[in-house]
């Protein structure tokens, strides 16, 4: 029964609680990350008191911080690492020093310890991975400039969460903090560090393999646990993290053949007990010491928010990233992350922070957090309006460039796979074009490979003029920022109306605001990708394929409007019912091997069979019009077929030995 069992009913409450209020936060657009800290503030001790076993809760929590940073580490590989780039990593390492610097020496002077100055600097210095993919994804900006950057230097926090939580665990080894103190417990923990990495490299692989080669579903989960727990076992029992053992654990087998099937079946794992983990969190904060200190709260994460922006749009501005999109980024990254919470549950065990500080610093994270969806919300029209009153700045990183001295040529937005591939048949029919990016290492590369580009925002009139959009014949834009493109269209139709744009887009709702903009031609991905699947759908009908490309032309034209699910005039409309029924030719190739191939056209009895008639047959490039009953069919020969769509459907399969 469930009153024998506590943490089954304590379990089920909570489980109630989070799906309803994770329904209530999908409605209105929050991140549902934010809905579990507010079912453990409901639902907690210090709430509505509907669970009261926090400890046994907590014990659940950190199976889930253990598998999500299993995970996390699995996603970590060497090679999605180095794809980042060198001036990201760099940007990303440098706001995490600044941040870390700048809350040290206000705290410190203000009275706290060293080691819980750092320890606040750490807390301060994350941000939520969760939070911005969520946000990118439900925007459709995952693999947009700011999207792209963003998540890159979130990625760079992340990996910092191995240093920060060995230095906090040595402070709490320590009796007095020095440079000598931390370089040496630094020193102790790589050791540490290359004794699990060297073990996990030698063990973790040739079991993951025995247990795959048995092709039995079970004991292949069963076994990714153990090595999951192991390693997390083993890290503690060196004294390290538990947590940080299962990162560890999931970078051994990242570049594993078997990662993705990993991944797949621990996913169900990680996200059950990582919303509990959110949730165990929500518990701990005290709505009494929230409401008491709402004003402190409230200002302090203010004050949270603008600081981070301000170093991420600062250090931006160093690496020369565009104005408008460091600031999106800022804005994004402004939150407190959740391995931060990781992060003060260390800091208390070791008692780096009182009870004041720990809740003023959770009720803090937890604003944060959720204020970050609608400060991204508006984010673009808050970008704008900085770069628009600093727009000298902003072009400061094109103020280099000469003005293109090319003329009627292709001006390319977005070196992506698109761009890339456009650029190869350019170059091969001797096309002037010039290539323009956000992206610093999609410019070097198109550079590299002899291209010429530039590195510059199309949302900006003074970028367009310098890449000759006065004296271009054609704008191609390729980027998955709607707001950038937008401008771009619009810009660029105001400077040149007579230039000739085509867009790509992945946003179905973007192609008539793209349209009334000025674009000629808008090719949305989604209907492009349905557009090629119903063309080979009538290829295999054997509808002719010039009225295949007649439906085609008529629905590009229309601006893809019948898929839209805008109705075209009955006279636009290819009637295919009446095709289907009509008396069409097709060919058929005799491959080698064929099982009519040395059979004559009486053997086959295909007329008789299915109605259709060979009128032709096509040998060594010579064609025996209506061959009779003893003609024999050899390989590499090709039938010419004349008969109504249904008995050529049945003949072809006859021909294919079906």
């Amino acid at each position: 029964m469930i009153e024998g069992i506590p943490l089954l009913r304590e379990i089920i409450v909570l489980l109630t609680a989070a799906i309803v209020i994770s329904i209530i936060f999908h409605r209105i657009g929050l991140p549902t990350i934010v809905g579990f800290f507010v079912t453990g503030v409901l639902i907690g001790p210090y709430g509505l008191r509907l669970v009261t076993d926090v400890q046994s809760i907590e014990l659940l929590a950190q199976i889930g911080i253990v598998l999500l940073l299993f995970t996390i580490g699995m996603e970590f590989s060497i090679t999605k690492v180095k794809k980042i780039g060198i001036d990201t990593i760099l940007a990303g390492g440098l706001q995490i020093v600044l941040t870390t610097a700048i809350v040290v020496i206000i705290t410190h002077f203000t009275g706290a310890s060293l080691p819980v100055a750092i320890l606040l600097g750490f807390i301060v210095a994350l941000s939520s991975t969760a939070i911005i993919m969520k946000i990118l994804i439900d925007r459709g900006e995952i693999d947009s400039p700011h999207g792209r950057l963003a998540l890159s230097i979130a990625i760079i926090q992340d990996l910092s969460i191995i240093p920060m939580v060995i230095i906090i665990q040595g402070f709490g080894g320590i009796e007095i903090v020095t440079a000598f103190s931390i370089a040496k417990t630094l020193l102790l923990a790589a050791l540490s560090i290359l004794l699990i990495l060297a073990v996990s490299y030698i063990f973790a692989p040739r079991l993951i393999h025995q247990a795959a080669r048995l092709r039995n579903r079970e004991i292949f989960i069963l076994t990714i646990l153990f090595i999951c727990l192991g390693i997390a076992w083993f890290t503690s029992k060196l004294g390290l993290s538990i947590a940080l053992g299962a990162f560890i654990a999931g970078i051994v087998i990242s570049e594993s053949e078997y990662s993705y099937q990993i991944a797949a079946e621990i996913l169900p794992f990680k996200d059950a007990f990582t919303s509990l983990f959110f949730i165990s969190i929500g518990m701990l904060l005290e709505i009494n010491y929230f409401i008491a200190n709402m004003h402190k709260i409230i200002a302090l994460s203010i004050a949270i928010i603008i600081f981070k922006a301000l170093i991420i749009v600062s250090i931006g501005q160093m690496f020369k990233y565009p104005l408008r999109l460091i600031i999106i980024v800022g804005i994004g990254l402004s939150n407190i992350g959740e391995f931060s919470f990781l992060l003060m549950k260390t800091g208390e065990a070791f008692g780096f922070l009182n009870k004041d500080i720990y809740q003023t610093l959770l009720a803090s994270s937890i604003f944060t957090m959720a204020a970050t969806p609608f400060l991204f919300q508006r984010s673009q029209d808050i970008a704008m309006g900085i770069a628009h009153i600093f727009k000298i700045r902003e072009f400061k990183s094109t103020e280099s460039l000469r003005k293109t001295t090319l003329a009627d040529h292709v001006i390319i937005i977005g070196y992506g796979l698109n761009g890339q591939n456009l650029v190869k048949v350019l170059k091969d029919t001797g096309i002037h074009y010039i290539i323009m990016d956000m992206d610093i290492s999609r410019i070097r590369k198109a550079k590299k490979e002899g291209h010429k580009a530039v590195f510059g925002d199309a949302g900006h009139p003074e970028v367009l003029k310098k890449v000759g959009i006065e004296n271009a014949r054609m704008l191609v834009i390729a980027v998955s920022d709607p707001v950038s493109t937008r401008r771009a269209v619009k810009i660029a139709k105001d400077i040149k109306p007579t230039v000739y744009i085509i867009v790509r887009t992945r946003y179905i709702e973007e192609v008539g605001e793209l349209y009334k903009l000025g674009a000629n031609q808008v090719i949305p991905e989604e209907f492009e990708t349905s557009v090629e699947i119903f063309s080979r759908v009538l290829q295999e009908y054997h509808i002719p394929s010039n009225i295949i490309q007649n439906q085609i032309d008529i629905i590009r034209s229309e601006g893809y409007a019948m898929l839209r699910g805008i109705s075209l005039a009955k006279e636009r409309i290819m009637k295919l019912s009446s095709i289907l029924a009509a008396t069409v030719t097709d060919t058929f190739f005799i491959e080698g091997e064929s099982p009519i191939a040395n059979k004559t056209i009486g053997e086959l009895e295909l007329r008789k069979k299915t109605g259709t008639s060979i009128i032709a047959v096509i040998r060594k490039d010579k064609a025996k019009a209506n061959p009779q009953a003893d003609f024999k069919i050899e390989e590499e020969d090709t039938l010419v077929l004349l008969g109504s769509h249904a008995e050529m459907e049945t003949a072809v399969k006859i021909l294919k030995g079906r």
